[in-house]
């Protein structure tokens, strides 16, 4: 009688091929799953920023959409659900207004303008890479955007994945006075 099974040596063959290919398709891996993070990130931006827009036509009110970039110090403190790593710069005065607040991610967050500025809205994308300063838009009761607090006109931002051996190309958007939301065609 015969003995089935493997050989010591069919099983170090075996796991030394699986080892090879699982080598070779982790880099691949990362790279998608970055290139998954970017398109997510853009697509809950371009669905905050419309919401902020359908929800000012609806209210007739003006909505602003708020933007504070990571490490950038602010005497504004960001909603609670964005408060991750919150250092305190305190600049030596002893007043409320000395207290500067820095993050280490991104965040933004739909306000509803006016008296008590109710928040109805809130994202987190460690993804933007421009406008580096915290700046807000407001959409207004038309649907028209003031984007007079924009970096630049139209008002452009740019997400790019935090991943340095990822080889995906950033995503611009572009929003207009009119209130259009569109991605910016890339110049390849």
């Amino acid at each position: 009688m015969k003995n089935r099974g493997f050989t010591l040596i069919e099983l170090l063959v075996t796991l030394m091929i699986a080892t090879i290919v699982a080598v070779m398709a982790v880099p691949t891996f990362a790279s998608f799953l970055a290139r998954q993070q970017l398109a997510s990130d853009v697509n809950e931006l371009i669905s905050v920023l419309s919401f902020a827009r359908s929800e000012a036509i609806k209210q007739r009110s003006d909505m602003s959409v708020v933007f504070s970039p990571p490490d950038a110090a602010s005497s504004n403190r960001r909603p609670e659900s964005c408060r991750n790593n919150e250092i305190e710069d305190d600049s030596g005065e002893n007043s409320e207004e000395s207290i500067r607040y820095r993050y280490t991610g991104g965040c933004y967050w739909v306000v509803k303008s006016g008296a008590g500025s109710q928040i109805l809205r809130v994202g987190q994308s460690a993804n933007i890479a421009s406008p580096t300063q915290a700046f807000s838009l407001t959409f207004q009761s038309l649907g028209d955007a003031d984007i007079s607090n924009c970096p630049e006109s139209p008002c452009e931002m740019t997400l790019k994945t935090t991943e340095e051996s990822a080889s995906t190309p950033p995503v611009t958007l572009v929003i207009r006075n009119t209130g259009s939301i569109r991605r910016k065609e890339s110049e390849s």
